[in-house]
């Protein structure tokens, strides 16, 4: 083996970990425009909301524009808890948003939306991945299922 061929080898080695980086680098990219997202339309659900429920004081009830936000509040826990277990969502913004998320079903106004989803008697075959996350605490969705998928993982921050 001459020097060429050392020269060449290591030239591949060289472009084969740039490329590895730059597909890790554009995959974490992309999960943290997802999270972005994914934050922004939380804020907005969020203003829809009755005015005690954001100091966590049980209101009266909720109707109209404000009982479609905690609903719209539901379907985006389920949804993010779906990226999740597509491993879209990153590890540590995984423990920020499921803290956040189990707070909220415990309090009014999404307690009692979620009373009545939760045992099955509203919408009983969606948001299977929320009850279980209620039913849970150490619930995560995400799954690896094979070695590639560690690394992936690893490379992700997943």
């Amino acid at each position: 083996m001459n020097a060429e061929f050392w020269v060449a080898f290591a030239t591949g080695v060289v472009a084969l970990a740039a490329l590895i980086t730059s597909s890790a680098g554009a995959t974490r990219a992309r999960v943290k425009a997802i999270e972005d997202a994914y934050i922004d339309r939380y804020w907005q659900i969020l203003d829809r909301f009755p005015a005690d429920a954001l100091v966590a004081e049980d209101g009266t009830g909720c109707c109209g524009e404000e009982l479609k936000a905690v609903r719209l509040y539901l379907r985006l826990c389920e949804d993010e808890l779906e990226l999740r277990q597509l491993g879209w969502v990153g590890r540590k913004s995984w423990q920020q948003w499921c803290s956040g998320i189990r707070a909220q079903l415990s309090q009014w106004p999404i307690a009692a939306e979620w009373a009545p989803v939760r045992d099955g008697q509203r919408a009983p075959h969606q948001f299977a991945l929320l009850r279980q996350l209620d039913a849970d605490p150490d619930y995560d969705p995400y799954h690896p299922r094979s070695p590639i998928d560690h690394i992936t993982r690893i490379w992700r921050g997943l």
